[in-house]
This record gives C-alpha cells, structure tokens and sequence, in this order.
C-alpha cells in the first residue's frame, strides 16, 4: 500500500463553540469540511487551540468561519443581533493571525475569518447588514446559504486563483466589511457593492467572505481559494534557481 506524503503544516484554529443554535452546528460541520479542502490541496492542517503555538515548521494559516467578533475591537457596542461571540475565540483567531503575518505566513481567511484579518488592521464592520437585492445569508426557513454572483477584479490573487471574472458563490453572514484595514484592497464586490474578497499589499493575504466550502458549491469554486494557498506555499518553498550561487 502506498503511503501518502504530507505535505506543508497549516495551522487552522479550532472552533470553541458549542450548543444547539444551528447557526453554531452548521460553523462547526463546515469546520471540518474546510480542514478536509487544505488536505485536499496536498497541505497538512494542524488544527490548534494555542496561540502561541509554534510557527516553526508552519507554512501557512487557514482562518475559518464561525461566529461574530466581539464588536469592541472594532470600537462598536454589542446589539441584539451580535451571536456566538467568544473572546476565547477572539483571542485565538487575532493572535494567530498576527503572528503568521509578522512571520510572513500566506493566509487564507474564509468569511469569519476574512472579518478577524480586516479587523486585525484597523478596519470596521457593518454590524449587521441593510436588506438588499443579494442574499448574503438565506431568506428561507430551514436553509443556510444565500446563493449570489460576485464580480472579481482582474489582475488580482482572487481571479488568478478563479481564473473568471464572475463566480456564484454561497453566502451566511449578516455582517461585512465597512472599511478596509491598512495594506488592503478589495478584489471582489456583490451586487449590491458590498466588498467580497480582499487581498494585503504587502504580504500573501487572500480573504474571501463566502463560503467555498458550502455544499452545492461548484468544484473549481470550492477548491480555488486552497489551491492558490498550496501553490504560494510551493512557490516560496523553491529556490530561485535563476540566481546566481556562490562557488
């Protein structure tokens, strides 16, 4: 029997929450699909609840979703509509997050997590968004997803990794970006002008506020975001043989 070769560490912070809200469920059961896609992609995740874990050995982080960020990072009081916030989970996710990137990690960071790496550089939320044309998060009783189309920018890691300036993808998130942190660009838009993707200016920084993990997702939309994290990991773990070495 063959035996398989890992691949690259990737660190991915474990979900804390528990309890029967189904939005709760669903975060933890997409988890695990998410952990599953960085296998996919030839990488090995290490699912971590340190963090000060460490990065030694590490060539990635994947930031999954979940629920809210405790509003007080982004200078907002809490409302009724805030759910599932855990500072512990806070605590894990922002730390993580700044580490890799001060340790010039790539990273891949999926709604919840798109939020934590916006927030993370001084950006803000909408605490809970207008009703618009797109469904960001499900109308129907009983269903998760919103399903919406997002118009991607060219020349961009989010359309590299797409290879389409259109795709259709699935939303659940009653929350987005109002303005962006320090060092990043918006790569993605709604219809309806809210900001989908972002990219970091001045390290690998991918964020998506789908879910590419969502069942029903197509194959090449579900797999790209984790395909282009492998590939900037293979990228940077091969040497630049067109220089020149001493003698």
């Amino acid at each position: 029997m063959a035996t398989r070769v890992a691949g690259p560490v990737v660190v991915v912070p474990r979900r804390f929450s528990l309890g029967d809200d189904p939005r709760v469920i669903a975060a933890n059961e997409l988890f695990d699909r998410i952990v599953d896609l960085v296998a996919d992609a030839g990488l090995t995740p290490l699912v971590v609840d340190d963090p000060f874990v460490a990065l030694s050995g590490v060539s990635g982080l994947v930031l999954p979703g979940g629920g809210d960020i405790n509003p007080q990072r982004y200078g907002q009081a809490t409302t009724e509509v805030v759910y599932d916030v855990n500072d512990e989970q806070d605590e894990l996710d922002f730390t993580l997050a700044a580490r890799a990137q001060d340790a010039g990690l790539p990273v891949l960071g999926i709604c919840r997590g798109a939020q934590v790496l916006n927030v993370l550089r001084g950006g803000d939320l909408q605490i809970d968004l207008v009703p618009s044309e797109v469904p960001h998060r499900s109308v129907t009783a009983g269903e998760l997803f919103g399903w919406h189309t997002v118009a991607l920018t060219a020349d961009s890691r989010v359309h590299a990794a797409h290879d389409s300036d259109r795709i259709v993808v699935a939303s659940a998130h009653h929350q987005g970006i109002a303005s962006l942190g320090a060092g990043l660009v918006a790569t993605g838009y709604a219809a309806d002008g809210l900001i989908e993707s972002f990219e970091a200016v001045d390290g690998w920084v991918l964020a998506v506020q789908w879910h590419p993990e969502a069942p029903g997702t197509s194959e090449a939309v579900r797999r790209a975001p984790f395909v282009a994290l492998a590939r900037r990991i293979e990228s940077a773990a091969t040497p630049d043989r067109s220089a020149p070495t001493a003698c």
